[in-house]
Formats: structure tokens, C-alpha cells, sequence
């Protein structure tokens, strides 16, 4: 019997760390993804300010580096070009550099 008592809580405490570091990564929380100090507040083109505290994961944004046809962050409202000549620039609500030609599901159209 103690035997199964001690299975079980091993179980119940692998389970809870399990979703504790699955829900970490759906948070957002202060990860910025590593983004150069100019882009950590900017200001995309649509004029969303990049929280750094409420970003979503790539992962979670279905993040991909390649356009689908003529969605593309350049021309997403959420965009922030490129402030430090590397060619790559950053996201309102998505964390990580974020190359102009790539895509993810939070597009939306900068009409501007």
C-alpha cells in the first residue's frame, strides 16, 4: 500500500511541474526574447507600443520565416522596423527578432 501511496504522489508532482513549465511558456510574462534595448518599448508602424510583459511566444504566435503570399510582418500593423541596421526588426505583441519577410498568425494589415 505505501508503495502505491508513493507512486502516486510521484505522478501528482511530475504533473504539476509538467504543466507549471507548459503554462511558463504560454505567459508572455518580462520574456522580450532577447531584443536589442531600442526595440523594448517602440512603437510598431500601426502605433501598438511593444510591452515587453505581455508578449506572446513565437511558438504560440505560429511564427514562421517565410510570407504567406502578401502577409508579411513589414507589412503587419504590428511590425517595428529596423532601428539598428541588422535588417531584422521586432514585434508589438510577439517576442523576438523578427525578420520582415516572416509571417505568423497574429497578422494583421497596416492600412497606412
Amino acid at each position: 500500500m505505501s508503495e502505491q501511496r508513493s507512486t502516486r504522489r510521484r505522478f501528482v508532482a511530475g504533473a504539476t511541474a509538467a504543466t507549471a513549465i507548459a503554462l511558463a511558456g504560454c505567459a508572455g510574462g518580462d520574456d522580450d526574447g532577447g531584443v536589442p534595448e531600442e526595440y523594448r518599448t517602440a512603437t510598431s508602424i500601426g502605433g501598438n507600443e511593444r510591452d515587453p510583459d505581455s508578449l506572446s511566444s513565437k511558438n504560440a504566435a505560429a511564427y514562421q520565416e517565410s510570407p504567406s503570399g502578401d502577409r508579411q510582418c513589414s507589412n503587419c500593423r504590428y511590425f517595428i522596423e529596423d532601428k539598428n541596421g541588422d535588417g531584422v526588426g521586432a514585434c508589438a505583441i510577439v517576442a523576438g527578432e523578427i525578420q520582415p519577410d516572416a509571417y505568423c498568425a497574429r497578422y494583421v494589415r497596416h492600412e497606412g
